[in-house]
């Protein structure tokens, strides 16, 4: 290759690695973690309530379509977002659950939390699920000798939401 030809390729080799760089830096950051909740301005995802009280309030990290795109479902009361997993759309995948902690109001991922489900008249909760979410087991002990009521991981939740709804209501929400 001449010296000529060498140096009339430089500025393109240079241009394309800045649009390339540039491509990169537009790409929009991957959601992680929980999200940012707006007091009095975010809706619940499952009822349309606003979502005015942090300490019984949860969120599901979902991802959408064959693209993957990422979202926030956000609720009120970890009753609500028990609802919502349960008739999600096959593309919809839930990513990670999040809840916040009844005494610190901290989140805390779903699958590490201990959770008190209590009667629900006795622990007042925005959509009258009577579900607390504690960061360590002894809080949930705690708040048990309170309120009274069944201290379970998430896995044993959902089920016990259904045979609740089940009971109360006749069917559960997944059913038509």
């Amino acid at each position: 290759m001449s010296a000529t030809r060498t140096s009339a390729l430089g500025p393109f080799v240079l241009m394309l690695l800045f649009a390339l760089a540039s491509l990169h830096g537009c790409r929009a950051e991957v959601l992680t973690g929980p999200p940012t909740l707006r007091m009095g301005r975010d809706e619940c995802a499952e009822c349309g309530m606003i979502i005015n009280e942090d300490r019984c309030s949860s969120a599901l990290l979902v991802e959408r379509g064959t693209r993957g795109d990422r979202e926030y479902a956000v609720f009120d009361d970890i009753g609500c977002m028990l609802d919502y997993e349960q008739h999600l759309s096959a593309e919809i995948r839930v990513v990670q659950g999040f809840v916040h902690d009844h005494e610190s109001r901290a989140w805390v991922p779903a699958s590490e939390a201990a959770f008190l489900y209590a009667d629900r008249d006795r622990l007042h909760t925005p959509m009258g699920s009577g579900i607390a979410a504690f960061a360590v087991r002894a809080g949930a002990d705690e708040a048990r000798r309170q309120f009274d009521g069944e201290i379970m991981d998430y896995q044993k939740l959902g089920p016990a939401r259904r045979a609740w709804m089940q009971a109360r209501y006749g069917k559960s929400p997944d059913s038509p």
